[in-house]
């Protein structure tokens, strides 16, 4: 019963932490939980419908950051250097740019 109760805290500490359910299952495998163990706790506990899904939020977000370079670049093309509307550009141009790198280091990691 212990060991239900282990992976059962498990199974919530990597769903908090954001892992998806493919993640969520190499991981308990590697932990020496059996794969029936692995299985019915994860049937037994809805985590498909509750873990990360691996797809389609990365892809919009990184959508999302592109769009937010281009816009950047058009409000710098078409407003003079220092007024308030290129520095706006400049912004939404960086913080395009910095999303786009922190989603490809998350995509790394996995």
């Amino acid at each position: 019963m212990a060991n239900n109760e282990t992976l059962q805290l498990e199974i919530d500490k990597q769903i908090a932490a954001g892992f998806s359910l493919d993640e969520i299952r190499k991981n308990l495998l590697n932990q020496q939980f059996s794969t029936d163990e692995v299985n019915s706790a994860l049937k037994r506990n809805n985590v498909a419908s509750r873990a990360k899904s691996s797809q389609g939020i990365g892809i919009m977000s990184m959508l999302v950051s592109v769009y937010f370079i281009f816009s950047g670049i058009m409000k710098m093309s078409k407003y003079q250097s220092g007024s308030g509307l290129y520095i706006f550009g400049l912004v939404m141009m960086l913080v395009g740019i910095g999303g786009l790198i922190y989603k490809l280091v998350d995509i790394s990691r996995r």
